[in-house]
């Protein structure tokens, strides 16, 4: 079951204050009376909602094939890491943000290097993970787009 937040903005209509809780009224009712008041204002709300909520639902839907889609490709990329054997020898650690444009076979078409660690055998590594990578899973037919950009930060610590 999904439950969406009730947020209320500034400028939405709703009706005016109830003459109830003006002063002078008994405040053993107050409570009640609000209750009521929200009662009556729920309709309105949902009206206002179900107005554009089939958009946002959509959206949310796809922001979730969106998520799961760069978790798959993240793990594609993580599984063809190796840490070079010349930088574990000599201890070196360091970090690669590459972004990574494909098309929507899967086929790599871009590799951008964001940020390179200090270490080029770590940096050469970085590369060559998403070419051993390459092909990445399609695009789902669903996100309706024919490339996908996504960045990835590639981390190389050693234990210990």
């Amino acid at each position: 079951m999904l439950t969406l937040p009730i947020i209320i903005q500034a400028g939405t209509d709703l009706p005016a204050t109830p003459n109830y809780w003006q002063k002078g009224y008994s405040h053993n009712r107050e409570p009640e009376m609000k209750l009521r008041y929200f009662a009556l204002a729920l309709p309105l709300l949902a009206a206002g909602m179900s107005v554009d909520a089939a958009p946002r639902l959509s959206g949310v839907k796809q922001q979730s094939t969106v998520e799961q889609y760069a978790s798959i490709l993240n793990n594609h990329t993580m599984k063809n890491i190796r840490y070079p054997a010349r930088a574990e020898r000599k201890r070196r650690e360091g970090n690669v943000i590459l972004r990574i444009t494909i098309d929507k076979s899967g086929q790599v078409k871009d590799i951008e290097v964001v940020e390179e660690s200090n270490y080029s055998s770590l940096n050469r590594e970085a590369l060559r993970s998403v070419e051993r990578s390459n092909p990445y899973p399609a695009i789902p037919a669903n996100l309706g787009i024919d490339s996908y950009s996504f960045t990835i930060p590639i981390r190389f610590k050693l234990n210990g």
